[in-house]
């Protein structure tokens, strides 16, 4: 098994690698790369955590990050991610989610290190009129500009790594449904927890969906476990019990009970609305030994706890002008 001590982990200043770097910056030497855009918060930097700014589809400032870091790993959390933005205009996640990934592969290639890419159960599609949960060999079918993006990276990574002449030490991880702190608000739980907390209707798609929803920390660990267990050009779906799979407006409606008050609105869905997201993470528990801690009761109390005990996070990420970044 490979060691590792200095990683170069993007998106650092975002939700997830936030979390990431929480978790293990006394496991490793990270240096973050993060342009802070939207999504991002420099409230979000981890001490101890070295803070680099910087756009990962701008090859020629990448290079010199990287020829400086002399990284052992990357770890690819940077991203566009939300739906309704990719639906409206998909110019930037083409940027960051394809040419992003791309750019840090070549100096993965280069260096001859192992790059994981953080990508998502939406590459799968729909779910809805599945009769068995996704595996890793399921078809990757995504309905939405931004998960076609991010199937789009998965599909080039792989492609290195299989070519005779590029060599990538890759490995994917396929995340389910991610909640917990620091997530930015344009998500359904922080979301309903500022409507709730501020009287103001949460608005909710009208067609029922389910998700599998896990803890932001279950999700990092499994980040973790795949950069040092994965196997080379392995994809691992990274995703809680079964007994986590939930209706949206149940876990909504959850969150209104902790907090004990709030109205929910029913809206026309989004365009491109996918209904079920459900994977099966064996292959995660048997190669890498990861399983998923929290349950799903915990999951929800632990994060709207989280916003709660930290109004004044939720507040500076509502507040945040349309670049994001500061906050």
């Amino acid at each position: 098994m490979a060691s590792y001590n200095r990683l170069l982990v993007t998106g650092h200043l975002g939700f997830i690698a936030s979390t990431f770097c929480h978790r293990y910056k006394d496991n490793y030497q990270i240096t973050g790369v993060d342009f802070a855009g939207w999504g991002s918060m420099e409230r979000n930097l981890v001490p101890g955590v070295r803070d680099l700014r910087a756009d990962i589809a701008d090859g020629e400032k990448l290079r010199s990050i990287i020829v400086e870091v002399r990284p052992d790993a990357i770890i690819n959390f940077a991203a566009e991610s939300h739906v309704d933005r990719s639906n409206e205009d998909d110019s930037c996640f083409w940027r960051s989610n394809v040419m992003g990934a791309r750019n840090l592969a070549h100096e993965a290639m280069r260096l001859g290190i192992r790059m994981v890419q953080v990508s998502t159960d939406e590459v799968y599609g729909d779910a809805h009129a599945s009769n068995a949960p996704w595996t890793e060999t399921s078809p990757i079918n995504p309905k939405n500009p931004y998960s076609v993006t991010k199937a789009a990276a998965e599909m080039l990574l792989a492609v290195y790594g299989r070519s005779e002449r590029h060599h990538l030490d890759i490995v994917i991880t396929r995340g389910a449904n991610t909640i917990g702190p620091r997530q930015f608000p344009e998500k359904a739980v922080p979301k309903a927890v500022w409507c709730f907390t501020h009287d103001i209707e949460f608005p909710l798609f009208r067609t029922p969906a389910r998700r599998m929803w896990m803890h932001v920390d279950d999700h990092a660990a499994g980040i973790e476990a795949a950069l040092r267990k994965g196997n080379k050009g392995a994809v691992y779906n990274i995703a809680p019990s079964f007994d986590s799979e939930e209706m949206t407006v149940t876990v909504i409606r959850r969150v209104r009970d902790i907090i004990g008050k709030g109205t929910i609105r029913e809206v026309q869905d989004r365009a491109n609305y996918d209904l079920r997201y459900w994977m099966d993470s064996s292959k995660a528990k048997r190669e890498l030994g990861w399983t998923a801690k929290y349950t799903l009761d915990e999951t929800v109390k632990a994060t709207v706890g989280w916003y709660l005990e930290n109004g004044g996070w939720l507040e500076a990420a509502n507040n945040l002008p349309a670049g994001g970044g500061k906050g």
